[in-house]
């Protein structure tokens, strides 16, 4: 016998986002290394938005949060690689939208070549004073956006950051027992996310979505025991 929670109710845009990127293959369910070496009972594979009508509707989705929540950003920033066409495709929304900011990326290894100042590794015209809004798939322990924010700062100093705006946050803490929100907030990056982990799991909890009940009882009761271990 299988029990439905209902302790949590998705907005309408956000029910269809996960339906969305359950249609796709983007979020998974199962038994997944992570690269933080974490056992975890879920993946969310940002690969499988591989297509341009995948990349418009995240893009959308982005582009709708930035100006209704965060209308302050003039510059969009896709941290390499995973950002770089989820700026490219939310800046082509907002566009569309009315609302026209630029976009840049960072490089892993520095240009030395064509127009570009001997080493950069900022591709896009971000200048002092901006309002820079990270753009990401997804965040676990935050590190690496801190990694990226440094970055912009060691080649563009008086950046302003609006924080990092990601589809998914993990809600989880690091081996510090730290969460990553908490901990990007206190290093100037606050975290704005479209979907978190533990809501998910509660709306999919035994719900038939697209014909197929993607988080049973069992699924949900290893995230339980995961969320314990790492859970913010």
């Amino acid at each position: 016998m299988t029990t439905t929670t209902q302790t949590v109710a998705l907005k309408p845009y956000q029910i269809q986002l996960v339906e969305f990127l359950l249609a796709q293959g983007v979020l998974q369910f199962g038994e997944f290394k992570l690269k933080s070496g974490r056992l975890s009972p879920y993946y969310y594979n940002a690969r499988n938005l591989n297509t341009g009508e995948a990349l418009s509707k995240i893009g959308q989705v982005y582009a709708e949060k930035i100006a209704s929540d965060l209308k302050e950003t003039n510059v969009i920033f896709g941290p390499a690689y995973a950002g770089i066409p989820l700026v490219a495709a939310t800046g082509v929304q907002l566009a569309q939208m009315g609302k026209n900011v630029r976009v840049a990326y960072d490089r892993k290894e520095a240009k030395t070549y064509g127009d570009a100042k001997t080493g950069s590794v900022i591709m896009g015209d971000v200048k002092a004073g901006d309002h820079v809004l990270l753009v990401d798939d997804m965040v676990t322990t935050g590190g690496t956006k801190l990694e990226v924010k440094d970055k912009i700062l060691q080649n563009i100093p008086g950046v302003n950051f609006v924080g990092i705006l990601v589809v998914f946050d993990r809600k989880e803490k690091d081996d510090a027992g730290v969460y990553s929100g908490d901990a990007l907030k206190a290093a100037g990056l606050p975290l704005h996310s479209v979907l978190n982990a533990p809501d998910l799991f509660e709306y999919l909890h035994n719900r038939d979505v697209g014909g197929k009940v993607h988080v049973n009882d069992a699924h949900y009761a290893a995230f339980q025991a995961y969320r314990k271990l790492y859970g913010a």
